[in-house]
């Protein structure tokens, strides 16, 4: 396995767990997912270097909502290899403003299984919204993720901040900015990162997200 495919598995479920509704406001940057589902249709796509390799990372991932379920079918790319991602999340409580939410997923990377449960906070008026997961690989183990998203300006701006990590890995946090270009339907999206107690494995992502 080469070093980008380590890393990518330490991170693999907030990813591939990264897609959420149009009023959600909780996908992309985040890797930590949220207790909503998508209303209709969406893609997600970002590009993440680390200066660990020479290599970089690109994900692919459309969602859709079929029959109560969101139905995620995509992939990446990391350096050489290529993976792929299917899930399905449900809602076992819907997140409301200044409620509570909670929901499970499960799915498939590169072929092992994985599943994550998921529980959502917003506190005054949804203008900030905690979101955390527990999770686990069959072969790699558990994995677990703490996100805060604030609202800054508008119903456009957004910030983030978020820790995650896997059973035996240093935690990995970043912080960045979501930018509504035309509100619910086009987004873009940067952050900042590092994983902690591992030499140099600062990072950074650059992501776009189509709603429809």
């Amino acid at each position: 396995m080469t070093v980008a495919a380590a890393i990518a598995r330490t991170t693999v479920v907030f990813s591939a767990l990264s897609i959420c509704c149009a009023s959600a406001f909780a996908a992309r940057p985040f890797f930590t997912d949220d207790a909503r589902i998508v209303d209709n249709c969406q893609i997600e796509t970002f590009y993440k270097e680390q200066r660990t390799y020479s290599g970089s990372e690109f994900w692919f991932l459309p969602a859709c909502k079929v029959l109560g379920f969101e139905i995620t079918a995509g992939g990446n790319r990391i350096e050489g290899d290529r993976n792929e991602v299917v899930q399905a999340k449900f809602l076992l409580k819907p997140l409301e403003t200044n409620g509570v939410g909670y929901a499970l997923s499960i799915g498939s990377f590169g072929g092992e299984p994985y599943f994550n449960a998921i529980g959502s906070k917003s506190f005054l008026n949804d203008r900030f919204v905690v979101h955390a997961n527990l999770g686990d690989f069959r072969d790699s183990g558990g994995t677990w993720g703490l996100g805060l998203e604030a609202r800054l300006v508008g119903q456009r701006i957004y910030g983030i901040f978020e820790t995650f990590g896997q059973h035996r890995e240093t935690h990995t946090y970043h912080y960045g900015l979501r930018f509504w270009v035309i509100p619910n339907r086009f987004q873009i999206d940067s952050t900042l990162g590092n994983q902690t107690g591992a030499g140099d494995r600062r990072f950074f992502t650059v992501g776009l997200r189509f709603l429809f």
